[in-house]
């Protein structure tokens, strides 16, 4: 039913930083600061099911991947089959050890992805609060000398960038970053608004989400980093993870859903909190939860009335 290509899971919910726009400050989930253990790892991904796996992303909702304690001995193990990784992290406070046995375990397949919006320290707290600007570039230094990775610096253009992106190109650029990524945020204006104003949002409305989804544009600076192959399939008129438009997500307490936004928090969702332990990749395999009848309800929401979270990222998007 699901694509199990490409599979984003959230290896952690610890993270050192307090974005005051991420879910982790916002919602204060009940989650927070959990992580995927190798074991768990283990059992729900046995080396066969990863032979049939393309990529993993490790990102997540409310965590960073890197402060995982077992995500090195995770890779590692992924390693033994040719799935491809990409981390996607703020890369704040490891040290060079740390990411030289890292990147010792990654090949020019994979991808290591540092969010980065200033360039300095001062700027770059201006959103990823509580961040270290020079353990961030001490992590792409070291990966860069110990590992032959690809790595990708991505930055969301807020009011107080806007203007210096040709520095911060040029700072990836002198320390040999492969590509940079620009976002188009969705979160500006609303409840962000204080005295009428959003002081984070651009002035330039074309560096703002024009379609209610994050938009991106890459700039290759060095090395390219390969895009996905096209798996979708026509079997459902909007729904994109039925037609393999958008990935399987699984968050830290081991829920599987079909898309990184299905559970994000900001909108109800009744279907998990009623199927929760159907959901879980913790009791049962990932293909007993992903052949479970559960999603077979879930059809017939889309179908005849579909989630508000679905509605919003795919059902008006068209």
């Amino acid at each position: 039913m699901f694509n199990i290509k490409k599979i984003h899971i959230e290896v952690s919910s610890k993270c050192t930083l307090k974005c005051p726009r991420c879910p982790r400050t916002e919602l204060k989930p009940e989650h927070l600061n959990q992580e995927f253990t190798f074991d768990e790892f283990k059992t729900a991904f046995p080396l066969n099911l990863l032979t049939q796996v393309d990529k993993i992303v490790f990102c997540g909702d409310v965590g960073d991947p890197i402060y995982a304690n077992d995500l090195i001995d995770i890779v590692d193990y992924i390693k033994q089959t040719d799935c491809k990784i990409h981390i996607i992290t703020n890369g704040s406070y490891k040290k060079p050890d740390w990411w030289k046995n890292l990147g010792s375990k990654l090949s020019q397949e994979d991808v290591v992805q540092f969010s980065i919006d200033g360039w300095d320290n001062e700027s770059n707290n201006l959103y990823r609060v509580n961040s270290d600007y020079s353990s961030c570039i001490l992590g792409i230094e070291t990966l860069k000398k110990s590992s032959n990775c690809k790595i990708r610096w991505s930055t969301i253009y807020f009011r107080f960038n806007e203007n210096n992106i040709n520095q911060i190109l040029e700072q990836a650029t002198q320390l040999g970053i492969d590509e940079w990524q620009g976002v188009y945020s969705t979160k500006f204006d609303g409840r962000y608004l204080v005295n009428n104003i959003d002081i984070l949002k651009p002035k330039d409305v074309t560096k703002i989400s024009q379609n209610g989804l994050y938009q991106k544009i890459e700039i290759v600076l060095n090395r390219t980093i390969t895009k996905d192959p096209d798996y979708s399939k026509n079997v459902h008129p909007w729904a994109k993870c039925m037609i393999f438009k958008k990935e399987l997500f699984i968050n830290v307490e081991g829920l599987l859903f079909p898309c990184p936004w299905f559970n994000n928090g900001y909108q109800n969702n009744d279907f998990v909190q009623q199927n929760k332990e159907k959901l879980s990749i913790k009791r049962r395999s990932l293909l007993e939860v992903i052949n479970d009848n559960v999603w077979q309800d879930f059809l017939s929401l889309l179908d005849q009335n579909p989630l508000e979270i679905c509605t919003i990222k795919c059902k008006n998007d068209r």
